[in-house]
């Protein structure tokens, strides 16, 4: 199994990255807050688009000074579109009652029907699974993580990933199922 390695970045990169940062990390959170309406949604994005300046410094050190601006905006743009998508795709109501109070359930917008999941019952069921799958599951479903990204904290490919969370879906559908 190959493990995947990133080249060590230097001091002089890091400090080219630190200055891009005072400059422009401003004037990208109002682009991103003008997208995503949300100021910590904005705040975490203009985070990640640092973050992955310093992953990947050979792509931002190609830039020329000239157009550092408009690649930076360019970035916080197509995060601020991909946390929309994400935050839309996760998103889910909680189910308030008629007296007001809010309820242990909630609501997936994206079903034809109302399916209410009772997040004890959740809970409970999650604890019986396996550690690698609920790991798996939690961190790629609940923290909204990418499969590589778990990878990479795991130390294992993504295929592993993957796997163990379709391994980790389809248990958890059976525990479900058994209730009903």
């Amino acid at each position: 199994m190959k493990f995947r390695r990133r080249k060590p970045i230097g001091k002089h990169t890091v400090k080219y990255i630190e200055n891009l940062y005072k400059i422009y990390s401003r004037r990208l959170f109002f682009i991103a807050k003008n997208y995503v309406k949300d100021g910590n949604l904005a705040e975490d994005i203009v985070q990640t688009v640092f973050e992955k300046a310093l992953s990947y410094p050979d792509s931002i050190l190609k830039v020329p000074e000239d157009e550092i601006a408009y690649f930076l905006t360019a970035m916080v743009r197509n995060s601020s579109y991909s946390a929309l998508k994400e935050q839309k795709e996760n998103d889910h109501e909680t189910l308030t009652y008629d007296n007001g109070e809010e309820g242990n359930f909630i609501e997936d917008p994206k079903d034809t029907y109302l399916q209410v999941i009772d997040l004890y019952t959740l809970k409970e069921k999650l604890s019986k699974l396996p550690s690698r799958q609920k790991d798996a599951l939690l961190f790629r479903y609940v923290y909204g993580f990418k499969c590589k990204e778990i990878a990479d904290m795991f130390h294992i490919s993504e295929r592993s990933v993957k796997v163990r969370c379709s391994e980790g879906r389809k248990k958890l559908k059976h525990l479900l199922d058994e209730d009903n």
